[in-house]
């Protein structure tokens, strides 16, 4: 595969990085951290403005039309700057799937809103118990549509989303896709602390009355939606994993370069030497495994082992790098202020995130019994 950039993709990189990079000064990522949202409402607009926000949305709703690697490009600059954006819930979680699956009145009632940068999305994947292929949440027939009720965790974003993506299950044992509003009847909404201040929420849903217009693609089609969903979501948490990782190492380098002890630069003894190139390594993977993963997922080619590949390495290769950061910059790390201290908890937030290391050799395992 040609991992090589176009022009346009270069520009895109280009664009987001700077926009990103002039809001991710220190001071500024502290306030936002402190805040109840924890969201760069003036970074995102800027994305928005620029074009960016609407990349994979259709040039009829407002957008450019891009493909999916344009989108993991975007992400990876969100990594490199640790930026408060919502780009992954609101693009990858929701954005997309509706673009893929909507029906035309649930695309122009969302998409040009959102690819304006006026309005966010996202979904709720994960469940205590269960893996996010198979909700537990369960979705009861009615005369006039569904009832919900069930428990969500780590749901991004959940109380600013205009709308939230929620797989549940039928009583046949279907899953289903339902666009669910976070502020009906019945949802219930509960701040979560996470590892990198994002605004994370459990949602407890005690029989939330939708119709059948809340459906996203058909009640036949749920698994196909929810694993389509998911395999990009896994891809475009490996892609800002990826970016994490690059600046990480950077800041590191720097910084043993620069630290002297016995009159010598600390990179130059062989222990640390040893240790950067470590992280070298873990980093080429991380980003060789989510291109493949990307690229692949872009063509709408079937990318099972890939994903789970990918994921893998930015869970524990991007683990690696986050400590080896701390260790390299000794005491100094300690300070939860200095820069480093974000980029190892991005990492560790990410590691867990959808499943870390083992959950994703598990369903290499299976995958390679399958055969």
């Amino acid at each position: 595969m040609d991992f090589s950039l176009t022009e346009e993709q270069a520009a895109i990189s280009d664009l987001s990085g700077k926009i990103l990079a002039d809001h991710s000064a220190l001071e500024r990522l502290k306030a936002l951290e402190e805040s109840s949202e924890c969201i760069d409402r003036d970074a995102w607009a800027k994305l928005a403005e620029s074009g960016l926000v609407g990349i994979p949305i259709p040039e009829e709703y407002g957008g450019a039309g891009a493909s999916f690697v344009d989108v993991c490009l975007l992400l990876e600059q969100i990594g490199k700057s640790v930026a408060h954006v919502p780009l992954l819930p609101t693009v990858v979680y929701g954005a997309m799937p509706i673009v893929r699956f909507g029906s035309d009145e649930q695309k122009t009632t969302l998409l040009p809103a959102v690819a304006g940068g006026k309005s966010l999305l996202t979904a709720a994947l994960s469940e205590i118990g269960t893996d996010s292929r198979s909700p537990l949440t369960t979705a009861t027939k009615t005369l006039d549509g569904f009832k919900l009720s069930g428990a969500k965790i780590g749901v991004p974003i959940a109380e600013q989303a205009e709308r939230i993506l929620v797989p549940a299950r039928t009583e046949g044992g279907d899953v289903v896709v339902f666009l669910v509003e976070p502020r009906e009847a019945g949802v219930r909404l509960e701040a979560q602390k996470t590892f990198n201040w994002e605004s994370h929420y459990k949602m407890t849903l005690d029989g939330v009355t939708v119709g059948p217009d809340a459906v996203l693609g058909s009640t036949d089609n749920g698994d196909e939606v929810l694993g389509w969903i998911l395999d990009r979501a896994l891809t475009g948490l490996c892609a800002i994993a990826s970016g994490v990782a690059q600046s990480a190492m950077r800041i590191t380098a720097e910084y043993v370069a620069e630290r002297k002890q016995f009159g010598k630069p600390i990179a130059t003894f062989q222990a640390v030497s040893q240790r950067t190139g470590d992280c070298f390594i873990d980093n080429e993977a991380i980003g060789l495994t989510m291109w493949q993963a990307a690229t692949r997922l872009a063509d709408e080619m079937p990318s099972d082992r890939e994903i789970a590949t990918a994921k893998f390495w930015a869970g524990d290769g991007g683990s690696r790098i986050g400590h080896a950061a701390l260790h390299l910059h000794g005491g100094i790390s300690i300070d939860v202020d200095y820069p480093i201290q974000r980029y190892f908890l991005w990492a560790k937030q990410i590691e867990y995130t959808l499943g870390a290391g083992t959950v994703q050799l598990k369903r290499l395992g299976q995958m390679i019994a399958a055969e």
